[in-house]
């Protein structure tokens, strides 16, 4: 199973740009959204092609309830897993997904890129969300298209891997490859006839070319 990341332009989505929260213990957080719902992402480009994704309402909820207490989500600066901020096993990472998108509220560590963290959120100079990811090809997306080009809808997310601060989200920044593939085999599907709808049509034209004999022998008889 091959992850994928997908960055949230900030820019596309302020209202889910990172903050930091204050609990009633004092302890600072950061909260954001790693991934919103139905909203079209920016053009993503691979090779010569281009097409853009939308993420479905709840397409992380069977994941989030399957890792629950079973696996490990952990959260990172920039992608770098010696980078972590947080995970779900310590309670220092809460992953939650509502009707906007997937959440996410991690705890900095009192160490130098948990504070380091914490004072560029503050300043904004990081100031969107990242996630890793992976899904099941042809079971947890779906290929569309709209008068603007094609569009992979992801329907359900198999494998969480991460949760991620990062410096420049921005979806063309992606790495879409396996996206790429998987765009490239349903244009294959579109372009490949169809044998029963060929069937159909073969007994739609001998049926023509019956009757209009028929016809023929109709009138030699008048």
């Amino acid at each position: 199973m091959e992850i994928e990341r997908r960055c949230l332009a900030f820019e596309e989505c302020p209202d889910a740009e990172l903050t930091i929260e204050t609990r009633a213990n004092g302890t600072q957080v950061l909260a954001g959204y790693a991934a919103v719902y139905n909203r079209f992402s920016l053009p993503l480009r691979e090779g010569g092609s281009q097409f853009r994704e939308i993420i479905l309402p709840g397409a992380f909820d069977k994941i989030l309830n399957r890792q629950r207490g079973k696996s490990d989500v952990v959260a990172l600066l920039n992608h770098d897993a010696n980078l972590i901020l947080g995970r779900t096993s310590s309670g220092t990472l809460e992953l939650s997904s509502d009707e906007k998108g997937l959440r996410y509220v991690v705890t900095p560590p009192d160490t130098q890129v948990g504070r380091d963290t914490l004072e560029l959120v503050r300043r904004r100079d990081l100031r969107g969300s990242s996630f890793a990811f992976a899904v099941d090809v042809g079971k947890g997306e779906r290929w569309t298209s709209d008068e603007q080009g094609a569009v992979r809808e992801i329907r359900e997310v198999s494998l969480l891997a991460d949760v991620s601060v990062v410096l420049t989200p921005a979806y063309p920044a992606s790495s879409v490859t396996v996206a790429q593939r998987s765009y490239e085999a349903w244009l294959a599907s579109q372009e490949t006839p169809n044998p029963a709808g060929q069937a159909v049509c073969s007994r739609s034209a001998l049926r023509g070319v019956a009757a209009a004999w028929s016809a023929i022998l109709r009138l030699k008889h008048v």
